[in-house]
């Protein structure tokens, strides 16, 4: 009885190693790939945008250093995660381009409802023929600026895996599905773990699509593994702290087993993380931002309130240590008795203080802000957003327009 052995990472998000104490990470995954024969290297996506170095790549680089890392580990294949659009889809398709593996994505589409990417890909390893379907969620228009993806169309996921499927599976023995998307149902009991927007699926996945064996899916940043269905399913993390692991035994063209695991990389050495010249990312850090377009950013990312935002400085840098992650920005909802016990109303864009009235006369307010200056009681709702490389990116698109 043969093996063969699928090793995934997934929302990496630029980053070289997976802590602050730089040990570990994506850096790590070809000393893992050494221990097992000739792997599979499958990436699912969010590999190139989250991090400052990340950022700097994407705004310095026609192609992206990181796609240099990837094709240096030796990924076979990478799908798309929903950050990876967010410099639009030239970029992406240029970095795609670059790319020395397959880049597949099954379920999104342009404005003529062709292809963007190849749906899958066909791997052979000896006598063993793989199929790797890639898929991202179609919650993308709910998640991602509209400016980024107009000319695209994302269409359902588990429609999309009912096609393409019953296709691969007629030419390899083994199907794995690539979905940047996350787990919505304990996958022992089935209970939903949150509301269904459609944004997570590998359950419904798994349970309503025939003929898959193996499912990488990722998103949350979380980590599972494990067999349902008689499916084996990985979700290995964020930055490459855990690399999923796929085996599947088998004999005359037949699978006879299936294992799922997680690998912890802080047990391997980094091999090879040197893309960049650190000098010239310092630089970078230390140049000016032109923040004239943040008001206008900000308006239209959290419409309908006013705004007390508070930046450190107007370099890279000083943008960037303004907003602390993940939850970058959150918005406050105040009677106007409680607004005007608030000292600093002058911090607030939009708001006027005249013979003691606010301007303008509301019974309440909701604000916007990056820091705690309000109590937590009135804290309404708080937001995962990358304001760095989200508002970065738009610069560089409205001064292009101009």
């Amino acid at each position: 009885m043969d093996e063969l052995t699928i090793l995934s990472t997934t929302d990496v998000h630029g980053f070289l190693t997976a802590t602050a104490q730089k040990e570990s990470g994506i850096c790590s995954l070809s000393a893992i790939a050494e221990d097992y024969h000739e792997p599979i290297l499958i990436d699912n996506g969010d590999f190139l945008v989250g991090s400052p170095q990340a950022t700097f790549f994407n705004t310095t680089f026609e192609v992206s250093p990181l796609i240099e890392l990837a094709n240096k580990i030796g990924f076979d294949v990478m799908v798309p995660g929903n950050h990876d659009f967010d410099y639009g889809i030239a970029f992406l398709k240029r970095q795609a381009a670059a790319f020395q593996g397959k880049y597949v994505c099954a379920n999104v589409l342009d404005g003529s409802d062709e292809l963007i990417f190849e749906p899958y890909t066909i791997i052979e390893r000896g006598e063993v023929k793989v199929g790797v379907i890639g898929v991202i969620t179609s919650a993308m228009p709910q998640i991602t600026d509209y400016d980024q993806i107009k000319d695209l169309k994302f269409i359902n996921v588990v429609e999309s895996l009912k096609k393409w499927v019953p296709i691969v599976r007629e030419q390899v023995d083994i199907v794995v599905v690539s979905y940047h998307g996350g787990i919505e149902r304990d996958m022992v009991t089935g209970q939903p773990t949150q509301y269904d927007t459609g944004e997570d699926q590998t359950y419904r996945i798994i349970r309503e699509v025939a003929g898959i064996d193996g499912v990488i899916c990722g998103h949350q940043h979380r980590v599972n593994a494990g067999l349902l269905n008689n499916t084996a399913f990985v979700q290995p993390g964020y930055r490459g702290n855990y690399i999923g692991e796929l085996t599947f035994s088998f004999q005359d063209h037949q699978v006879m087993n299936k294992k799922a695991q997680l690998i912890d990389t802080q047990k391997y050495p980094v091999v090879g993380s040197s893309i960049y010249k650190e000098a010239d990312y310092e630089k970078w850090l230390d140049e000016e931002l032109d923040l004239s377009y943040f008001d206008h950013y900000l308006r239209k990312k959290v419409p309908g309130t006013f705004y007390a935002v508070r930046l450190k400085g107007t370099t890279n840098r000083a943008f960037l240590e303004s907003f602390t992650a993940p939850y970058t920005l959150s918005t406050y909802h105040l009677s106007a008795s409680e607004l005007e016990g608030f000292l600093e109303l002058k911090l607030i864009k939009g708001l006027q203080v005249e013979n003691k009235q606010i301007i303008p006369k509301q019974p309440d307010y909701r604000i916007t802000t990056n820091t705690s200056i309000f109590p937590s009681y009135r804290l309404e709702v708080t937001y995962i957003y990358n304001i760095f490389d989200e508002y970065i990116a738009s610069v560089n698109k409205w001064m292009k327009r101009e």
